[in-house]
């Protein structure tokens, strides 16, 4: 009797031990048009990180682009604080809809 449910036991493990390959493989195959996309994003977070970590690289380029080309500066300067407002707004936006949902 042990050795039958050991038996049943072992077998259903297998079956959901293929299933669960089956599953990672459809889920990598509906994944893959995202690699190229996920890869960029994480260079991206990747290259934040780094900013983050040495300020001072970005407060010389920023010295640097101020000096060479003061019109070029002040337009990214606008660009700049424009993408930081929508960030804000982004931000503010999202926190509202977390504070709406009913739990």
């Amino acid at each position: 009797m042990k050795r039958r449910r050991l038996a049943e036991i072992q077998a259903r493990r297998e079956r959901l031990v293929a299933k669960s390959a089956a599953q990672r493989d459809e889920v990598a195959l509906l994944l893959s048009p995202w690699r190229g996309p996920l890869h960029v994003a994480d260079r991206g977070l990747v290259a934040v990180e780094y900013v983050r970590t040495h300020p001072a690289i970005v407060v010389i380029a920023a010295a640097a682009l101020v000096i060479l080309a003061p019109r070029r500066a002040f337009r990214w300067t606008k660009r700049a604080f424009a993408v930081w407002r929508g960030y804000r707004w982004a931000v503010q936006a999202l926190n509202q809809v977390a504070r709406d949902v009913p739990r």
